[in-house]
């Protein structure tokens, strides 16, 4: 099968116009690559090429062009492809491919999501996550970049974070001794988080993504990188995996449906020193991370309340569901996908 015949069958499951990236997930979630004629069962994925999204995208885009071609587009931005006519039947061994019984189908609403709610609108939910998750108890906040001093255009791109977090460890121990012993021979025990979040991570995305957290985070104790949707496929998992251990970037898929189940895919790995000079530029050019700092160095345990309005708020239960579904992130009880 070639990448064009797969493309139509594709469409033609979908029944409905979609995007490049959308469609190949939907190949990939239903392993339909396995049936194209450069795929070998044992390489897997990786023997029809190192980035077989972009020869797809390439294959819709110039058949989209041809004055008979079988793909149309239409709008930018992303572009959707849909079929020029309804195909009756398909050449080859198309026309006989089945789906698999637990076949992922990808909702109609998919684009329409990606216009409704924006990244920064998944800053709640990591808020929370972050408060009620035992390997954080992190008070966070969210950096404004366009608060930022203007730069050189591009110059400061991978410079700010979205959200930066922090846990007071030394909470946990209340002997006044103990404080005042850290404070004279040691340091107070705290962490500083840094987090690039994004809605969906796929094949032809992850790695910018990847390396836009490595270069925001490095200031910080610990760098996550956050996504909302990816694929479920076991290759993609393996390949993100790879990257975490070799950067030491955690990551974090948030759950919409259930914020508590949301899960630390692999753990970012702990620095014992934050960068000084990094912190100071984004001190100087961003007034939320000067804030931020200031907040924790003046920050009272024993009277945290008053120090409440100095991090997002974290959101109850009851809040949060109304705020997924005012911000069109789940509908139904169910989380949409992107």
């Amino acid at each position: 099968m070639t990448y064009l015949e797969l493309a139509l069958y594709a469409l033609q499951q979908l029944a409905r116009p979609a995007g490049a990236s959308e469609i190949w997930e939907f190949i990939e979630q239903n392993r339909l690559y396995a049936e194209l004629d450069s795929y070998n069962p044992e390489q897997g994925l990786p023997s029809i090429g190192k980035t077989p999204w972009d020869t797809f995208g390439a294959v819709l885009y110039v058949e989209a062009k041809k004055p008979d071609g079988k793909i149309t587009a239409q709008g930018s931005r992303p572009k959707l492809f849909s079929l020029r006519q309804e195909i009756s039947h398909i050449s080859g061994s198309l026309k006989k491919l089945p789906l698999p019984e637990n076949a992922v189908a990808l909702p109609p609403a998919a684009q329409t999501q990606k216009a409704r709610f924006h990244e920064r609108d998944l800053h709640p939910l990591l808020c929370k996550f972050l408060a009620e998750h035992p390997v954080f108890a992190a008070q966070s906040r969210t950096i404004f970049h366009e608060k930022s001093g203007k730069n050189q255009k591009g110059a400061d791109k991978w410079l700010y974070p979205d959200m930066v977090g922090v846990q007071f460890e030394y909470a946990d121990y209340e002997h006044s001794s103990l404080q005042a012993w850290m404070r004279k021979f040691d340091r107070l025990p705290i962490k500083i988080f840094s987090f690039e979040i994004k809605k969906h991570l796929d094949f032809g995305n992850y790695k910018e993504y990847f390396f836009q957290a490595v270069s925001n985070s490095s200031w910080a104790n610990e760098g996550y990188l956050v996504v909302l949707f990816m694929p479920q496929d076991g290759e993609f998992r393996e390949a993100l995996q790879k990257l975490s251990q070799s950067f030491g970037i955690g990551i974090i898929l948030l759950n919409a449906a259930n914020v508590s189940q949301s899960e630390i895919l692999s753990p970012a790995r702990h620095k014992k020193q934050t960068d000084y000079s990094v912190m100071h530029e984004l001190a100087i050019k961003n007034p939320d991370f000067a804030h931020f700092l200031k907040t924790i160095a003046e920050y009272d345990h024993q009277n945290r309340h008053r120090f409440w309005a100095e991090f997002d708020k974290v959101k109850n239960d009851a809040e949060m569901t109304a705020y997924l579904a005012e911000k069109g992130i789940i509908s139904d009880g169910k989380a949409e996908t992107v």
